[in-house]
């Protein structure tokens, strides 16, 4: 199996939030993405309004524990910290805290819910590049996907879920994850990985019948142009096969849903919404 995915949204960080409760369970979560092809996870718990500086400051010191873990495990997985943040205002402050953006670059991670644009305004303004993860899964998006187009139009970026695309999540979400998919408007796929049962991770499944692969990526020949990224809608050199969870409803290539992917240089790890990146991210 080809082993180059990057895994944006997990909940791995044992003990911080609703996910892992424990090193153990979050050894065992890297040994599933390792079998599934994921070498490179960023840990993204649950930071709240009822949060602060010392839940954030929690979760850089638990993942310190947990590196030391993976490293005494002989786990060769790449691991990054961050945060899915939920709160309403104060955004950009809570963003600039050490781990509320990916990986050390400028995408901000979300969950919130439609009507509160001018969060994700304050993000922009700030310089940073916001993310709405799983926006299927906002009953509001679904029965209005017209707001999910003016979000992007304001450069919002879209995070699906895989389980959504398996229909782990209902009917509604995964008819409103495969639309987003068929429309090109997916920025990103994701695990959203809780734990080994209820909400394991998903990159690889089966659904209606038909076996296929909801995240593969081929290699591009050439380096691709750094302001050609967010909007691109086809790119020939990233293929999406196989994706048919509702045979007829989504095609075997849906354009460029691109899946997040790093790029290592001089300053670690940049994450960029394009498949590969073998140039400098802008």
């Amino acid at each position: 199996m080809m082993v180059d995915f990057v895994d944006i949204h997990s909940h791995a960080l044992p003990g911080v939030d609703d996910g892992s409760p424990s090193f153990e369970i979050s050894l065992a979560m890297f040994e599933v993405a390792l079998g599934q092809g994921v070498d490179t996870m960023v840990l993204t718990p649950h930071l709240r309004p009822i949060d602060g500086p010392d839940q954030e400051e929690e979760h850089r010191q638990r993942f310190a524990e947990l590196q030391v873990a993976v490293r005494d495990a002989g786990l060769e997985i790449e691991l990054h910290l961050g945060a899915e943040i939920a709160f309403r205002f104060n955004m950009p402050e809570v963003a600039a805290w050490p781990s509320g953006h990916l990986a050390e670059g400028p995408y901000v991670l979300t969950d919130l819910p439609p009507g509160l644009e001018q969060a994700y305004f304050e993000l922009r303004s700030a310089g940073y590049k916001p993310i709405l993860a799983h926006p299927e899964r906002h009953r509001a998006l679904s029965v209005h996907p017209e707001q999910i187009d003016r979000l992007r139009q304001q450069d919002l970026l879209l995070q699906v879920n895989a389980g959504s695309l398996l229909g782990r999540f209902g009917r509604r979400a995964q008819a409103t994850a495969e639309m987003i998919l068929e429309r090109g408007w997916t920025d990103f796929i994701g695990s959203d990985v809780h734990d080994l049962e209820k909400r394991p991770l998903a990159l690889i499944g089966r659904g209606a019948g038909a076996g296929f692969a909801i995240v593969r990526r081929a290699r591009s020949r050439k380096a691709l142009p750094p302001q050609s990224g967010l909007r691109a809608q086809r790119r020939r050199g990233f293929a999406r096969r196989g994706i048919s969870a509702t045979p007829g409803q989504v095609s075997a290539r849906v354009g460029a849903a691109k899946v997040f992917a790093s790029q290592k240089g001089e300053s670690g790890l940049f994450p960029t919404p394009i498949g590969a990146w073998n140039g400098p991210l802008k």
